[in-house]
């Protein structure tokens, strides 16, 4: 049986209102063979039977009982999936033009060497109605990999992952996404992919994009703003892992010390010093990563030579550091002062009233 040339993957659950338009705008693409595999992650309403309704011999539909999360929905589908490429689409968004498929697959086979390809979004309402340029976040230039880096690395994530065609042997190389990061999995993806592949963004709008506040993953809720935090800093321990000299000194050259990167020791160092430099949105984060990596890298003889040498950093320097890096101090410490500020002003006032009676 011949293989198909795109995968198409989509997660669904509780999007009953939604799911039948994402599932029709994927069956109309045009002048190209695929696949459409669907896995319900257990949802509450009735997401399972609008899927099951709709017969199309393209369609293998995987339903569940119980939700499992999308991470482990996903790479289930990956993993399932016998395309060439892959593509994928939420539940709650369609693709704006019956073309996208085909216009991303030539756009690959045009170019061997690009890992994946990208687009743009429109916006739309919980009733689909235009939210304009809600957001320009996905209208990104190209870069090479190494600027890339740089620019996840100062920012975070930019790219539009339901516009996404991919090839699946980059999956094959790199591995599926982790499910134990909920708001920036595709984040950690991406930093993966570009240590090994070019991308593409497109200039088209590729999907049309349901915002949601308060029920999409990435709405700003106390909760997801906290753990997005929180996943930067697990991304941030791996992100320059298997980085090379080239694309270090391609994306961060401003940064970097010394120019000429002579040796991985000298490698290494330059990595760990990155991290120490003023980050206004993740900076805290950072700056506990490079304490880690520079301690370890202190306590390696070939390392520490260099440091001290060439860098002129060393235990007093690192001891300077560790006094201004304000990042584990606990709130409550605070929060303690505020409460003895305010018990001292209550006591001066009785005082002063005792002191007139």
């Amino acid at each position: 049986m011949k293989k198909p040339t795109v995968s198409v993957i989509m997660a669904t659950y509780n999007h009953a209102s939604f799911v039948e338009q994402a599932i029709r705008s994927v069956l109309g693409q045009v002048d190209v063979d695929f696949e459409f595999l669907i896995s319900d992650d257990g949802s509450a309403d009735s997401t399972r039977e609008v899927v099951a309704s709709i017969k199309d011999e393209r369609i293998k539909f995987f339903p569940n009982e119980v939700n499992r999360g999308a991470g482990v929905v996903t790479n289930e589908l990956i993993g399932r999936s016998s395309g060439e490429f892959i593509a994928l689409i939420n539940s709650d968004d369609y693709w704006c033009d019956t073309d996208k498929l085909a216009y991303q697959v030539k756009f690959l086979r045009d170019n061997p060497q690009v890992g994946a390809c990208f687009g743009r979004a429109r916006f739309v309402d919980k009733d689909g109605n235009s939210m304009g340029k809600a957001s320009d976040v996905f209208d990104q230039e190209n870069r090479s990999q190494g600027a890339w880096l740089r620019r996840f690395f100062e920012l975070g994530n930019c790219i539009c992952h339901p516009t996404m065609l991919i090839r699946k042997s980059c999956y094959d190389h790199l591995g599926m996404y982790s499910n134990r990061l909920r708001q920036l999995p595709d984040l950690e993806m991406w930093i993966r992919l570009v240590k090994h592949y070019p991308i593409h963004i497109s200039d088209r709008e590729l999907i049309t994009f349901r915002l949601m506040p308060g029920e999409n993953a990435s709405s700003q809720t106390v909760s997801n703003s906290i753990r997005t935090m929180n996943e930067h800093y697990l991304i941030a321990d791996e992100f320059f892992d298997d980085v090379t000299a080239k694309q270090l000194e391609d994306g961060f050259s401003d940064l970097i010390k010394f120019k000429a990167i002579t040796s991985d020791v000298h490698l290494d160092i330059e990595k760990a010093l990155l991290y120490w430099n003023y980050n206004q949105w993740l900076g805290k984060p950072y700056q506990l990563i490079g304490m880690l990596k520079l301690n370890k890298l202190l306590n390696s003889s070939a390392h520490q030579k260099v440091i001290v040498e060439v860098y002129g950093m060393d235990d007093r320097w690192f001891q300077k550091e560790l006094g201004e890096i304000d990042v584990l101090r606990p709130k409550v410490v605070a929060v303690m002062s505020q409460q003895k500020s305010r018990a001292l002003g209550v006591w001066q006032r009785v005082l002063s009233r005792l002191s007139h009676s």
